[in-house]
């Protein structure tokens, strides 16, 4: 007879796994209903399971939203529910998000990640009151809350040493100071966005591209503002840049981008050009910027409308960025086929290309680049009539070509399903 035979075991197996051990085995349970579930089994089951629950609540009505602020303002709770949630996102219901519904939230003070996109009723009073309470804050999302305005951002800043990711787009009453207390004290941001801040001068862009070493990710479509020393700054400092949107800047020349590697085709001062400097009261013409460095993880460039630039750019860049994936070049009215050339030197890294409205193409190029770029996926010929039997060549190359008029040039983001 075994001599645990007669002893009686009390509980089962899995009542005796370690806390660690079943938490990590319910974090496989992907269904809130399955979860919830597995919370009434037994008390053990109960204290492992409800932080998985709560981690990011789901608000598919907005009575849910309103039981769950009741929740958290009750003075006994049977666990401390504010501490568990990690990830609060209104995007569902933001034409509803007033005041004190957020007010409820404030006690959320392991808070990880908050999306308050579109809630136009949020006030910056509210957002001064609320913010502070979040100092684990990873990435915050006001894009579209139109009111919000410096002060809110300073106090974030503040508050939030370990910020990695901020989207700022459309919130027109931002400016410079909200943007440089970003710099000062989130020196580990790595995605920002701030399309549509039309205030935004280069010496908020410079601070950021100095003091955020990390940024993988920038945008600054419709800062019309910037010049060229700031982008400089972004190719000085950035190394792990991997997207840049500079739509609409339409002050940026070939001073805001590398010079090409080979000194003999940097461009001269005294060389006659396509276009005026603008403004025309720049005081001194900046040197060729020289990078000792590549720009290697750069996959996405986005150059929308920005009509002063000219081969020579795009010559600097492609070589110090040999893997882009995604190049935005529409409505650049000065490349010409030389810049179809160098573009064919991404070879199979690049999969998507956008060169709408560039009428100085011609087939030859066109034809290098079908022959050289095999893995595109996409490409842009909108109102580009010069082209004519390449487009029928690039076609065959291509599983995706584009060549109507009437691309929607404020987008990067290519056609899915496009009919050749």
């Amino acid at each position: 007879m075994h001599p645990n035979a007669g002893s009686s075991v009390k509980g089962s197996p899995i009542s005796n796994l370690p806390a660690e051990v079943l938490i990590h085995i319910l974090k496989h349970i992907h269904s809130t209903i399955d979860l919830f579930n597995a919370l009434c089994v037994s008390r053990t089951w109960s204290e492992c399971s409800v932080e998985l629950l709560w981690h990011k609540p789901a608000f598919p009505r907005y009575e849910t939203l309103q039981k769950m602020a009741r929740c958290l303002l009750r003075p006994k709770q049977t666990f401390t529910y504010s501490r568990f949630i990690r990830r609060l996102n209104f995007l569902s219901l933001s034409d509803r998000i007033r005041d004190n519904i957020l007010s409820a939230f404030t006690s959320c003070d392991r808070l990880e990640r908050l999306t308050l996109v579109n809630c136009e009723r949020v006030t910056d009073k509210i957002l001064c009151r609320v913010l502070p309470n979040f100092p684990d804050l990873v990435a915050v999302d006001l894009s579209g809350v139109v009111g919000v305005t410096d002060q809110p951002l300073i106090i974030l800043a503040q508050t939030t040493k370990g910020l990695q990711g901020i989207n700022l787009s459309g919130c027109s009453n931002v400016s410079d100071e909200g943007i440089l207390a970003f710099a000062k004290h989130c020196p580990l941001l790595r995605r920002v966005k701030l399309s549509g801040l039309a205030t935004l001068t280069d010496a908020s862009i410079s601070a950021l591209a100095s003091s955020c070493p990390l940024l993988l990710e920038l945008d600054l479509n419709l800062c019309g503002l910037l010049t060229d020393a700031s982008i400089r700054d972004i190719w000085v400092h950035s190394t792990y840049m991997r997207e840049l949107r500079l739509s609409h800047c339409s002050q940026l020349t070939d001073a805001a981008f590398p010079a090409p590697l080979n000194p003999d085709r940097w461009p001269q001062h005294d060389a006659p050009r396509p276009f005026p400097s603008y403004p025309s009261d720049r005081p001194t013409e900046l040197p060729p910027l020289v990078l000792n460095h590549g720009v290697e993880h750069l996959r996405m460039l986005d150059l929308t409308a920005c009509a002063l630039i000219t081969d020579d750019s795009i010559e600097g860049l492609i070589s110090h960025a040999p893997k882009i994936r995604n190049l935005v070049l529409s409505k650049c009215g000065g490349l010409t086929d030389r810049s179809v050339e160098n573009i064919c030197r991404l070879g199979r890294h690049l999969h998507y290309l956008h060169l709408g409205h560039v009428v100085k193409l011609t087939d030859s190029s066109v034809r290098t680049l079908a022959r050289s770029c095999t893995r595109l996926r996409y490409v842009d010929f909108a109102s580009t009539f010069v082209l004519t039997e390449a487009k029928r060549e690039i076609t065959d190359y291509s599983k995706i070509v584009y060549f109507s008029p009437t691309y929607p040039f404020s987008s990067c983001q290519p056609y899915q399903n496009c009919d050749v």
